[in-house]
């Protein structure tokens, strides 16, 4: 079409409308860019990763080299040993953790790796851990599946409407407990998902 024929304010909406064009196209590709990335962020943001304490990477260190780099522990035992479960060995110490309370690492008593750094801070609250630890995180809420035959321990589950609340810092392989009052319990260190995806009891 020649524009020399159009009448004025035709030709001038037709110069406008191009322009127009490109630009929704360019807001379009970065917003889907944008989306695309957020997606991937928040996909990253929910996928364990081991954590890693003063040297002591969760499912990976083992108990001799801890002990050799933070010292001696208050106090160390082994759990009584089932046919059906692996042994493992509970070891304590008392100033080694961010806040003040006692920690307690666990590790396979057979292989000497450590499988978990629990602290238990005396009193600290939500709001001062997240200002601790940072705003990536996610709250997730958890609930006992207690259908199976262990006795000495109840696996949990992710539950919108469990009664355990974690909030959870998964790239790091930390997951912090809050109880009443938005008081921190417990502190863990992992090396993976701290409870199962659905129930076994209810699958």
């Amino acid at each position: 079409m020649n524009s020399s024929r159009l009448p004025p304010n035709d030709f001038l909406v037709m110069k406008l409308r191009f322009p127009a064009t490109k630009a929704v196209k360019m807001f379009l590709i970065v917003f889907l860019l944008g989306s695309a990335g957020a997606g991937r962020a928040g996909q990253a943001s929910r996928q364990w990763r081991p954590a890693t304490y003063r040297g002591i990477t969760v499912g990976k260190s083992k108990l001799a080299n801890m002990l050799r780099s933070w010292g001696q522990p208050k106090w160390s035992r082994n759990s009584k040993r089932d046919n059906d479960e692996e042994q493992v060995t509970w070891t304590n110490y008392e100033k080694v953790g961010e806040f003040a309370g006692p920690t307690t690492i666990v590790s396979d008593t057979r292989t000497g790796v450590i499988t978990r750094i629990n602290f238990y801070p005396d009193r600290l609250t939500k709001g001062q851990a997240i200002a601790h630890f940072g705003k990536t995180y996610v709250v997730t809420r958890y609930a006992f599946d207690s259908c199976g035959d262990e006795e000495d321990s109840e696996p949990i589950y992710e539950s919108p409407n469990g009664p355990l609340i974690s909030v959870e810092y998964r790239a790091r392989g930390i997951a912090i407990s809050v109880g009443n009052n938005d008081m921190v319990t417990k502190i863990s260190y992992v090396s993976g998902p701290i409870g199962a995806l659905k129930s076994r009891c209810n699958p």
